[in-house]
């Protein structure tokens, strides 16, 4: 079999490899690290276009198919290390990352894995009903951590709905109690997620419709006073008209 070489004016260029077969090599690379198929084409294209007059001897070629070997395993290993990575994130919940190819407007999504999948040798994780590459995994959550975020994230929303201090008014009441409810059932750890700009708005709060409920019990003891104030009035009034009819009557 004649063994053929690129030679310009008498001289093996390219170590006898062409440019067509290096574009190849350089394609399959695409700017990941070297892969199984990279390997086998160099190491082809090598073998194809060696310099007749300086062969390459067969320890080489034994040392290189030792390296192919070598990165084989390697990724089998790799490919398996995914996998069991993959496993033990089903059931927990996860932050992925997804960038949109057009704009390159990088998104995030939160939610729990349901299974993971592999096609072609590539891993994938079910989140939302919808499957992500595991190499945009950005975030594996703490169950912990996501019940603090999600239980103060809840009393934030409430406080955001609450009216200023001057304009509250007893009708709140219900409410302020409410996040009071809210906020005792955290435990320490879950507290420090919450600012402390919203406790002492929760603070002032409370201390506002104490001072409305104070204002409203002593405006209703002054109108029962009143009222008891004007029974008696009335009830003197009509013994006294009743002791006057007596008096004219025995006048008479």
């Amino acid at each position: 079999m004649a063994i053929t070489a690129v030679v310009d004016n008498g001289q093996i260029v390219n170590n006898g490899v062409p440019d067509s077969e290096k574009e190849k090599a350089s394609a399959s690379k695409s700017g990941s690290a070297v892969d199984q198929d990279m390997f086998l084409q160099l190491l082809v294209a090598e073998m194809k276009y060696q310099d007749p007059m300086e062969p390459t001897s067969n320890t080489e070629w034994v040392s290189q198919y030792a390296t192919f070997t070598q990165v084989e395993q390697g990724n089998q290993m790799q490919d398996s290390m995914k996998q069991m990575e993959a496993a033990n994130l089903v059931g927990k919940e996860v932050i992925m990352k997804s960038t949109n190819e057009s704009s390159g407007e990088t998104t995030y999504i939160t939610g729990k894995v349901d299974y993971m999948y592999v096609e072609n040798g590539d891993v994938f994780l079910s989140v939302n009903n919808n499957l992500y590459n595991i190499d945009d995994l950005d975030t594996v959550v703490n169950d912990e951590y996501l019940d603090a975020v999600n239980a103060t994230t809840d009393i934030k929303n409430m406080m955001d709905k609450m009216p200023s201090e001057k304009l509250l008014t007893l009708a709140d009441a219900t409410l302020v109690e409410q996040i009071r409810a809210e906020y005792d059932k955290l435990s320490e750890y879950q507290k420090g997620f919450l600012d402390d700009s919203v406790v002492s708005k929760l603070k002032t709060l409370e201390n506002r419709i104490a001072e409305l409920k104070k204002l409203a019990e002593e405006e209703k003891n002054t109108e029962e006073t009143t009222e008891e104030t004007t029974e008696e009035t009335a009830t003197t009034d009509t013994s006294e008209e009743t002791a006057t009819t007596d008096t004219t009557s025995e006048g008479e």
